[in-house]
């Protein structure tokens, strides 16, 4: 009887634990978000459709234990309104920055100057033209369409040069934007002789910049980071999202050989995201590292590598690092400590500038 009764109960136990595979896991007792910085945010108010604004999705970030996030905007600077978002949601970083679009002057030096001395602190990124850029009217529009030109014949125009002086001489991150893969070459190269020590190159491996393994592997080389961005995963003409069915999917394959080029090191994940009827970033900031790094551990890459691919807790972008104050954050791809000090030279100006202001 005792048997026919366990036999019972065991039976039970495993057809209920069986009926669950239909429902979602419960939640983890840690958030995967915890401890890393979004490099990539995309958030109202703004002219294209986004699915949340800034203060909504600091709250959020907030409350699932992430360090901070990075505003970009086409048409305008995020630094202003990085600051009053601090200031509304506290106890997250909030950072901002300007896209050198026509909407401010183009390759526009006076922008930038002005960007990174208002009040808060909190504009460090200079992102190089997107929709504007000459790369991006010619892939998405007609092939004779002109854009934002930056480094014709692989010379930077005086422009860009004087924006470089100031991205080196304040210690800003520049991230490279839509332009031409040839120009993000000439950029990179011209940028690190006027001493710029943060350069991120924006959505290197998809259509638009487009770099190929070689050009992303010869900027690593020249010190700066291949940005993988959760939202490329989503694109292709399968995309979910109209718009992402112009742009080329990137996804394992393209990141594990990207990790056998040149290494992990120098690759980060950031986001992306924000676009009306996609994803939140809260949601997306977990699954951007675990999406990556689980596809490309069955693409062959070993699992140490895998676990150097991080959104930079350390990190998501030479903003600051998360260890530095917190050694025992734990990083979305459980970044180590010895690759987060590793990248402490290439987020010493964020981490320095998120100090000074949290001081005040």
């Amino acid at each position: 009887m005792k048997r026919t009764l366990l036999f019972a109960a065991g039976l039970f136990a495993s057809t209920q634990a069986f009926s669950q595979a239909a429902f979602p896991p419960p939640p983890p007792k840690v958030s995967p978000a915890a401890g890393v910085i979004d490099m990539h945010v995309h958030s109202h108010p703004d002219v294209f459709g986004r699915n949340m604004d800034d203060i909504d999705i600091a709250m959020l970030a907030k409350a699932r234990g992430m360090r901070g996030i990075l505003l970009k905007n086409h048409i305008t600077m995020t630094a202003d309104r990085a600051a009053l978002v601090m200031k509304v949601v506290p106890g997250i970083e909030v950072f901002g920055g300007i896209v050198l679009n026509k909407a401010v002057g183009g390759i526009n030096p006076d922008a930038v100057e002005w960007m990174h001395r208002m009040y808060g602190s909190r504009g460090k990124v200079v992102w190089l033209p997107t929709f504007e850029s000459d790369k991006h009217v010619k892939t998405f529009g007609k092939p004779d369409a002109k854009g934002i030109v930056v480094a014709p014949n692989g010379v930077v125009t005086p422009e860009m040069e004087a924006v470089l002086k100031i991205i080196a001489r304040e210690n800003l991150l520049l991230a490279t934007g839509h332009i031409h893969p040839e120009e993000v070459l000439a950029v990179v190269k011209r940028g690190r002789e006027l001493g710029v020590k943060n350069i991120i190159v924006t959505h290197a491996l998809t259509n638009v910049p487009g770099l190929t393994m070689a050009q992303a592997k010869q900027v690593v080389q020249m010190g700066a980071v291949i940005e993988v961005c959760f939202l490329q995963f989503q694109a292709g003409p399968n995309a979910p999202l109209a718009f992402l069915k112009h742009w080329t999917q990137i996804n394992a394959k393209h990141v594990a050989q990207a990790v056998k080029e040149f290494g992990a090191q120098g690759l980060v994940i950031s986001s992306d995201l924000g676009q009306s009827a996609n994803m939140t970033h809260p949601e997306g900031a977990p699954q951007s590292p675990n999406t990556v790094v689980q596809s490309t551990r069955t693409s062959g890459v070993r699992a140490i590598a895998c676990s150097t691919m991080a959104m930079w807790p350390c990190s998501s972008a030479a903003i600051s690092c998360a260890s530095a104050r917190n050694p025992g954050s734990v990083a979305v791809a459980r970044t180590s400590a010895k690759n987060c000090r590793a990248r402490r030279s290439a987020s010493s100006a964020m981490s320095s500038a998120a100090r000074g202001v949290s001081s005040r």
